[in-house]
């Protein structure tokens, strides 16, 4: 099939093939957006569990003074609580951090996604009107 009608339809197949590059495109974008909330539920998943931890670590520290005849409200017992504070809350904030750092990655994978799938419509486009030219220009006068 040549001429005319091979250039229409080879017009026609272009913007298909075009509309399911930008399909498969906005799929990639969804999965790369699904990725980036999961990144930012893991990272508060995380903070939670070091601030369980935290917590299970004072009260083992107040038993076993407690137990070892250390006055809960002394200054040592205050110091440990405190630096382990720190250290729990520098923990939580690196978590934080790492799992933002990792839900931007992921929103800026589905961005691109979402401009690939954009020029695969716009070079659909220019490959259908190259060939819609092409059939016109064959046809004969």
């Amino acid at each position: 099939m040549g001429g005319p009608i091979g250039s229409f339809a080879s017009a026609a197949f272009s913007l298909a093939a075009a509309k399911q590059s930008q399909r498969a495109y906005a799929n990639d974008e969804q999965a790369a957006y699904e990725q980036a909330e999961l990144a930012s539920i893991q990272a508060d998943q995380q903070a939670i569990n070091r601030t369980a931890q935290l917590n299970a670590q004072l009260a083992s520290i107040s038993a076993s003074s407690a137990g070892g005849g250390i006055a809960i409200g002394s200054s040592s017992i205050a110091n440990i609580n405190r630096r382990e504070n720190q250290l729990a809350s520098q923990d939580k904030s690196a978590i934080k951090f790492m799992g933002a750092t990792k839900r931007r990655n992921y929103q800026l994978t589905g961005k691109a996604s979402r401009a690939k799938g954009k020029a695969a419509m716009y070079s659909g486009y220019a490959s259908a009107s190259k060939s819609i030219s092409d059939g016109v220009n064959s046809m004969p006068t």
